[in-house]
C-alpha cells in the first residue's frame, strides 16, 4: 500500500499485538522470529510504521483490548483459518457512540475482515478480503482511508445491528431456555466411536437399536398373507460404489461400470417375487438403464429409479423394455442448464470437485476436495442456486462431507419416502389384496432415511391403534432420527394387524429400528425368508384338517357302522403329503355336516346287561 500511495507514509501506524504461546515450542520461536524480521524490514524502509508488542494473555484482557480498540480507527482481522473470533464484535461495540455523537473528525469504526473468519457472515458492514491476495489488502486500506462519511456510518450501523441484538445475555438466556425445554429421556442412548484421525466421530444410537431379529421376522412372514417388501439397491443387495472415492469418481465419469448383484442374489429375488403373497420393489437412486440392465429379467419385480422419480410396476412377464411412469408431472427442465452453468463456476474454483448428471437431477460433488474449503463453497453454491432457481419447482439439497459431500438439484417432491407411500396406496392395482399385513424395508444410507422414516411411522400408527383397542399403555415416542411426516392417508391400505420391520445395512444412526451388518447378511436373511415360504408344512391345525375334508363326498348316515365314503373312509387317519410320506392324523377329519346318531338309552337294567357279551377269555383272569 505504501509503495502505491507514498503520501500516506508517516500518517498511518499499524499496531500489532502478539500473545505469547510458549506451549507451542519451536513453532512459537520460529513464528516470533519471522514477525520480528518483517517488522524490522518495514520499519527500516518506513520508520515507525509498524509497532509490534508481545505480551502474555493475562496482560490483554477485555479492558485492555477495549482501550486499544477504542484508540484504533480501523481494525484488520485476516486469519487464514479461524475459530471463534470476537475481536471484530468488540471493536464495533467500542465505536457505537460514533453513530449518536457529532462528528469528531476521526474516520473510525471500520473493519477489514478475512472471508475465512468465523464472523464474516454476520459482520456484513465490514470490508471482506481474501488474505492470500496482497492486492486486495492494499485496496482495502485505500478504500478505508478514502471512504465517504455516509458509507462509513452505514457500514458501522449494519455491523452494530447484530452486535447490539445478539448479546452475551441473550445467548445465555437462549441456552438456559433450551435446557429448560429439554425433557428427560428415559431411554438413554448408546454411544460409540468410529473412524481415525480427523475422520473420528461419535455415533449415538438408541438403546433399543439392535440387530434385526430374524426369527421374529420369519414368524410374521409365515403368518402373513399380503406382504410389501421395499429395498434399496446399492449398499443393500449389491456392494456400494460410494464407499471408495476413486470408484465413485470413475462411476460418475463413466470410466468404470457399476457393481452388479451376484447370481445368488438374483435367484433370491426371483424366488421372493415368485411368491404370490409378495410385492417386491427395488427403490434406488440410480438411473433407469442401470436397474434394467441387471434386474429386468426378474418377473413380478417392481422398480423405482432416481429416488422414485420413475416407477415401473411389477409384471408377470419379462419385457425387453419396461413401462415407466413418473412420480411427479414432467415439468420445465430449463433449470438444468442454469444449474450446470452455475456449478461449472464453482467447479473451476474448487479443486477436486466435479459435476454429475442424471436423467432427473444434477449434482455438484466435492467429496474429493479440501473438506473445509469444499464445504464453504458448497454453502455458497447452495445460496446461489436457491436465489437463481427460486421460480422453478425444484428442491436443492446439501449433503455434508459425512454424507458424501454434494449439492443436488432435483424436481420438487421426489424422494424415497414419497414413492413408498405411492406404492402402498396403489397396492390393490398390482395384487389381489387391498391391505398390507406385513412389510419389510431395507436401506443403507441417508437417501433411504425418508423411506425408513415414513414406513416406520406407518407401522407405529398401526401398533398404537392396536394397543389402544386392547387398552394397553402407549409406546414411547419415536427417536429423533425419524423425520415426522403426516402418514394418516396410508391408514386405509394397511391391516390393523400389520407387522412392519425396518433395517439399515451397517450399524449407524438411522431412522430404522434395527440393522444388518452388511450385504452378505442381507443375502442370508432374504434366503431365509424364501425358505420359510417354500418349505413343507410340518404340522397341521384343526383348520387345516377341516380344509382337507372338503374334497370328500358327503354321505348319508342312517347308522354309524354303515357310514361309507365314496372315495375313502372319512375317519381314515392317514394323509399322504407331496413328498410321498404318509402322515398320521391322530384326530381324524372333522366334517361340519356329519351328524352322529343319537345313542340309545337303556330303559332297564336287563336291557343294559343284555348288551354285555361274555367272552371265554374271562376265565383266564380269575
Amino acid at each position: 500500500f505504501l509503495n502505491r500511495c507514498p503520501e500516506w507514509v508517516g500518517k498511518i501506524v499499524l499496531v500489532q499485538v502478539g500473545i505469547s504461546a510458549f506451549e507451542r515450542g519451536d513453532d512459537y520461536v520460529r513464528t516470533k522470529s519471522e514477525v520480528i524480521a518483517l517488522v524490522s524490514n518495514i520499519n527500516r524502509k518506513w520508520p515507525g510504521t509498524v509497532q509490534f508488542q508481545e505480551c502474555h494473555e493475562s496482560e490483554m484482557r477485555l479492558p485492555q483490548r477495549i482501550a486499544l480498540l477504542r484508540a484504533a480507527d480501523v481494525v484488520m482481522v485476516t486469519p487464514i483459518r479461524d475459530g471463534l473470533n470476537l475481536i471484530p464484535l468488540e471493536y464495533t461495540s467500542a465505536h457505537l457512540d460514533a453513530l449518536s455523537q457529532k462528528p469528531d473528525g476521526r474516520k473510525r469504526g471500520l473493519c477489514i475482515l478475512s472471508e475465512f473468519s468465523s464472523c464474516t457472515r454476520v459482520m456484513r458492514g465490514a470490508l471482506h478480503v481474501n488474505p492470500w491476495k496482497i492486492s486486495e489488502l492494499a485496496n482495502a486500506f485505500h478504500q478505508a482511508l478514502h471512504m465517504s462519511e455516509d458509507e462509513r456510518m452505514r457500514r458501522l450501523s449494519t455491523a452494530s445491528e447484530f452486535v447490539t441484538r445478539v448479546t452475551t445475555q441473550r445467548w445465555a438466556m437462549a441456552v438456559l431456555l433450551d435446557l429448560k425445554a429439554v425433557h428427560k429421556n428415559v431411554d438413554v442412548g448408546k454411544y460409540s466411536g468410529a473412524g481415525l484421525g480427523l475422520g473420528y466421530r461419535i455415533l449415538g444410537m438408541d438403546s433399543g437399536f439392535n440387530s434385526l431379529d430374524i426369527s421374529a421376522v420369519g414368524k410374521a412372514y409365515r403368518k402373513s398373507r399380503s406382504r410389501l417388501i421395499l429395498m434399496d439397491y446399492g449398499g443393500t443387495i449389491v456392494s456400494n460404489d460410494n464407499l471408495d472415492n476413486l470408484s465413485r469418481f470413475q462411476v460418475a465419469t463413466k470410466t468404470r461400470s457399476y457393481s452388479v448383484p451376484t447370481e445368488r442374489m438374483i435367484q433370491t429375488l426371483k424366488d421372493l417375487c415368485a411368491d404370490k403373497k409378495n410385492v417386491v420393489f427395488v427403490v434406488s437412486g440410480k438411473e433407469r438403464h442401470s436397474l434394467t440392465d441387471t434386474l429386468n429379467d426378474i418377473p413380478n419385480l417392481g422398480l423405482a429409479a432416481e429416488h422414485g422419480m420413475f416407477v415401473s410396476w411389477p409384471e408377470n412377464t419379462t419385457r425387453k423394455r419396461r413401462i415407466w411412469e413418473t412420480l411427479v408431472p414432467d415439468q420445465d427442465r430449463s433449470w438444468r442448464s442454469i444449474a450446470i452453468t452455475i456449478m461449472e463456476v464453482y467447479t473451476s474454483r474448487t479443486h477436486g470437485s466435479y459435476i454429475e448428471e442424471t436423467e432427473m437431477k444434477v449434482l455438484w460433488q466435492y467429496r474429493d476436495a479440501d473438506p473445509e474449503f469444499g464445504y464453504l463453497q458448497a454453502r455458497e453454491l447452495e445460496d446461489h442456486l436457491s436465489n437463481v432457481l427460486r421460480s422453478f419447482s425444484v428442491d436443492i439439497l446439501h449433503g455434508g462431507v459425512e454424507e458424501g459431500g454434494y449439492v443436488e438439484v432435483r424436481p420438487k417432491g421426489v424422494n424415497k419416502g414419497v414413492v413408498a407411500t405411492h406404492i402402498l396406496k396403489n397396492i390393490s392395482k398390482i395384487s389381489n389384496w387391498d391391505k398390507v399385513d406385513f412389510s419389510l424395508v431395507l436401506g443403507d444410507d441417508h437417501c433411504d432415511e425418508p423411506m425408513l422414516s415414513v414406513m416406520r411411522q406407518i407401522g407405529r400408527r398401526a401398533t398404537d391403534a392396536r394397543r389402544a383397542r386392547n387398552q394397553e399403555s402407549p409406546l414411547p415416542p419415536l427417536p429423533a432420527t425419524v423425520t415426522l411426516v403426516d402418514v394418516s392417508s396410508c391408514d386405509p391400505f394397511v391391516s390393523p394387524n400389520l407387522s412392519l420391520f425396518t433395517s439399515t445395512v451397517g450399524k449407524k444412526p438411522s431412522a430404522a429400528a434395527n440393522y444388518l451388518q452388511d450385504v452378505d447378511e442381507v443375502q442370508e436373511f432374504l434366503e431365509g425368508l424364501v425358505k420359510v415360504s417354500t418349505r413343507e408344512q410340518k404340522f397341521f391345525s384343526s383348520v387345516d384338517l377341516r380344509g382337507m375334508d372338503n374334497k370328500f363326498t358327503q354321505v348319508s348316515m342312517h347308522n354309524l357302522p354303515e357310514m361309507k365314503l365314496v372315495e375313502k373312509n372319512m375317519f381314515d387317519n392317514t394323509h399322504t403329503i407331496s413328498s410321498g410320506v404318509t402322515r398320521s392324523l391322530s384326530m381324524g377329519n372333522f366334517h361340519k355336516k356329519v351328524k352322529l346318531p343319537t345313542p340309545k338309552v337303556s330303559e332297564s337294567l336287563n336291557d343294559y346287561l343284555g348288551t354285555i357279551v361274555d367272552e371265554e377269555d374271562d376265565a383266564v383272569f380269575f
